[in-house]
């Protein structure tokens, strides 16, 4: 592990640098729980290795449930490779990666969007010629709607573009059905249930296809692979609701969605588009890849229609 060089401080937040260009901080969640110290949540960031005067842009990565800022690492290295001109900031959602608070678990899930909404509130501010961008990834993508859902009037304008991927997941489970029922609220079984880990969910063969990458997932310390029964019914509201807030966007979007797997719902996704102004939509999707489509086989093909998606939109 590198060693901390030295600490710099933008807008409220401060940073420690790992080396020349990448740094890291951490901040106080927005939504503490009662009787507890408030969580820390956890930023990396890595500048661009290239300035670009007609061209500034940073985008802002949020993972999937389970996940944290290094599913993205891929696809940070061979974008500051072949776009050295390019920030990229992750955050970890509470009880994800390296921010504190209960593995897996979160009480509300317009909370994850209230942190990076204090999150960018605070990084620093944005230049009259930089170009913000969030990508999402499952999870992440619903995050990045709810942020601009929630905060519309007062931020929406700040956001130049989204990118969203596989961001309508589907949990199979009697349990989420069960849960709603009458008699779970009268017999206090369901406060219980809410901090359970009843469900085994996104295995490695379930969201990638190679065998190497399947290893590496189902190894790596950092992925919560039994998220609380609690986070995965707040995903369920938020995907039963999400349809309208497709009306609302004013921004480039760019979806991209996996043909094969059973992790999301496709029909889903199709629907969701359906709210769009043509004009500002581009979907792009894989029929050979699973779940984690920056981890595939064939991530670089992710990765330039990203990059290309950005040339189309000037960003």
């Amino acid at each position: 592990m590198q060693n901390e060089i030295e600490s710099s401080t933008t807008s409220s937040m401060s940073w420690k640098k790992l080396d020349q260009k990448i740094s890291v901080s951490h901040f106080s969640s927005s939504n503490p729980t009662p009787g507890y110290n408030p969580s820390q949540i956890y930023v990396k960031k890595y500048e661009a290795l290239q300035s670009d005067v007609k061209k500034n842009v940073t985008v802002f990565l949020l993972h999937d449930i389970g996940q944290y800022h290094g599913r993205f690492q891929d696809f940070i290295d061979w974008s500051r490779k072949n776009n050295p001109g390019i920030t990229f900031v992750a955050m970890d959602f509470v009880g994800h990666g390296l921010s504190s608070g209960t593995r897996g678990h979160f009480e509300q899930f317009d909370h994850l969007a209230r942190d990076f909404h204090y999150f960018l509130e605070h990084y620093e501010d944005k230049t009259a010629d930089e170009k913000w961008i969030i990508a999402g990834h499952g999870m992440g993508g619903l995050v990045a709607l709810d942020l601009m859902n929630q905060f519309q009037d007062s931020f929406g304008h700040k956001i130049d573009g989204l990118i969203l991927s596989n961001f309508i997941l589907k949990f199979n489970s009697l349990l989420l059905q069960l849960e709603e029922q009458p008699f779970m609220s009268k017999s206090g079984i369901k406060k219980i249930l809410g901090h359970s880990r009843p469900l085994r969910i996104l295995k490695g063969e379930s969201v990638l296809t190679g065998p190497d990458s399947i290893l590496n997932y189902e190894q790596d310390p950092l992925v919560i692979h039994r998220p609380t029964f609690n986070s995965l019914k707040e995903i369920q509201k938020k995907v039963s609701n999400i349809y309208q807030e497709s009306y609302f966007l004013g921004k480039p979007l760019l979806i991209m969605k996996s043909d094969y797997g059973d992790v999301v719902s496709s029909g889903g996704i199709e629907y969701f588009s359906k709210g769009i102004k043509k004009e500002l939509l581009t979907e792009k999707i894989y029929s050979l890849m699973k779940h984690d489509l920056y981890n595939e086989r064939e991530k670089e093909k992710v990765y330039l229609d990203i990059m290309n998606w950005m040339k189309l939109y000037e960003i």
